[in-house]
């Protein structure tokens, strides 16, 4: 490792077991949430895993719908369960709305030794409504990044199809989600996408990502100097 003066030294790191990793990264309030000069919200959301986010906003909703606009930055939400991320969507439209459609393999084994072709299980995208009590009618920025993924990224999907404004920062992660878990020689695990999603109206994300509207990727100077660059772009684009 080699630090901001230019010395280099040796770490050695243990392997960590996937639920003390999954812990640690998730480790911290999911939800949070500060209001920034020029009367602008920013919420963070560090995952998706249960309602925290949704139920989060609904608790400050009333603090939150007095901004002139409004960031939410999911660049280092890893996913949980997309229909939690649809219930913060759903407090920002007046409209019913799409997530992702999907398709995922059918393997069937004797039809692969008869020479059969492979099948393929798919679902339209679903139809999402509006929360009925709350709606934040604002504009909204949605920060991202390369670890934004699974359902962090059918947020951004839903988000971007329905046209609520725009994605700031880096591509994300473009991981389908819904993982196969599966154990490895030596202790160690992996995972292997099981489906494939796509846009409400057929566009792939897979393997390329959700792209930003506004691009903005940090740069190492920026982090050593404690900027948020991509933060400080969203919040010009709001002024």
């Amino acid at each position: 490792m080699r630090d901001a003066a230019g010395r280099s030294r040796e770490l050695s790191l243990p392997r960590m077991p996937a639920r003390d990793f999954e812990a640690a990264v998730w480790a911290g309030p999911v939800f949070q949430w500060r209001m920034l000069p020029g009367n602008i919200a920013y919420a963070r959301v560090l995952h998706f895993g249960d309602d925290s986010a949704a139920a989060g906003f609904r608790e400050h909703f009333d603090e939150i719908a007095k901004a002139d606009g409004l960031v939410i930055d999911v660049r280092e939400n890893g996913g949980g369960d997309s229909s939690n991320g649809y219930k913060l969507l759903a407090m920002l439209t007046d409209k019913p709305f799409a997530g992702s459609s999907w398709q995922t393999r059918e393997y069937v084994p004797a039809w692969r030794a008869w020479g059969r072709p492979e099948g393929t299980i798919a679902e339209a995208a679903s139809r999402m409504q509006p929360d009925g009590e709350r709606h934040y009618a604002g504009p909204v920025l949605v920060l991202t990044s390369a670890r934004t993924y699974s359902a962090a990224e059918d947020f951004v999907v839903a988000f971007d199809a329905m046209q609520r404004g725009r994605i700031v920062g880096e591509p994300t992660g473009g991981s389908t989600g819904q993982p196969l878990l599966f154990d490895l020689p030596g202790g160690g695990n992996a995972r292997i996408c099981t489906k494939r999603d796509r846009y409400p109206d057929g566009r792939e994300f897979v393997g390329v990502g959700v792209q930003p509207q506004v691009v903005v990727a940090p740069k190492a100077a920026d982090f050593l100097a404690g900027r948020d660059t991509v933060l400080d772009a969203a919040v010009a684009l709001l002024r």
